[in-house]
């Protein structure tokens, strides 16, 4: 009786530790499952990141971008001066001088561009290839700011076609005669000449005066009452160019 109570007694551990090893098995293989799912699900997102899209536009100023090679911070600085056109996959930027153009093609940018010469600025002699792949790399963590300097430098360009087709039209009311004349303000000869900042024909003396309007009231060596007649004298000038006050 006693040796069969020893051997009960000694039977129970034995099964408690098949229970605990088979529990333990499991929790191990949950463990392991939820590993690989959390992995799989960084690694999808990764992947995704990786794959994200650019338009053809936001490449072309990547591309631009890398040309420049002096930074996002630069390029922001100067925006209030970018001016930015699109024609198919074709795009330029410029900011009032010789502008950059951009072909953005299946896999790759084209970019030509004025190579500085010992002469000053070429004649769009000069490009380069930058992949989209590599763009993206650089850039691509930049698409918010690339989209508001397109739609500022967009903004600008359409403004500057329209005060330039104003300008157009405004000079198409000047005659070639009134062109051809010299006006005569306080004895200076001054001549029509187009100005860009204004948009206009302005009168500007032939002997370095400048601008009529601003010349005739600062004249040096002449009275308040004689300026003061120039101006009268601009005043009809003008009129007589434009054929209206």
């Amino acid at each position: 009786m006693v040796a069969l109570g020893l051997t009960a007694c000694g039977s129970t551990p034995s099964g408690h530790q098949k229970i605990s090893s088979a529990s333990s098995s499991t929790k191990q293989a949950q463990t392991s499952s939820s590993q690989t799912s959390k992995a799989t699900s960084t690694s999808s997102a990764s992947s995704s990141s990786q794959q994200q899209t650019y338009t053809d536009t936001e490449y072309a100023l990547m591309a631009y971008e890398k040309l420049d090679g002096q930074g996002m911070a630069n390029l922001q600085s100067n925006a209030d001066r970018m001016n930015w056109y699109q024609k198919g996959n074709r795009f330029s930027v410029d900011f009032g001088g010789h502008s950059t153009i951009m072909t953005v093609n299946n896999n790759d940018v084209l970019v030509a561009y004025d190579s500085p010469t010992s002469n000053g600025m070429g004649q769009k002699n000069a490009s380069v290839n930058y992949t989209k792949a590599e763009l993206a790399k650089e850039y691509g963590q930049y698409k918010d700011t690339l989209d508001q300097l397109i739609a500022t430098g967009t903004t600008h360009a359409q403004q500057r076609d329209g005060a330039t087709s104003s300008a157009s039209s405004s000079s198409a009311s000047v005659s070639q005669e009134a062109l051809n004349k010299t006006y005569t303000i306080m004895g200076h000869t001054f001549k029509p000449v187009w100005a860009d900042d204004y948009k206009s024909y302005v009168l500007v003396g032939t002997d370095g005066e400048g601008e009529a309007a601003e010349w005739a009231p600062n004249a040096i060596g002449y009275s308040v009452e004689e300026r003061k007649q120039g101006m009268e004298q601009v005043s009809e000038a003008y009129k007589e160019l434009y054929g209206k006050d």
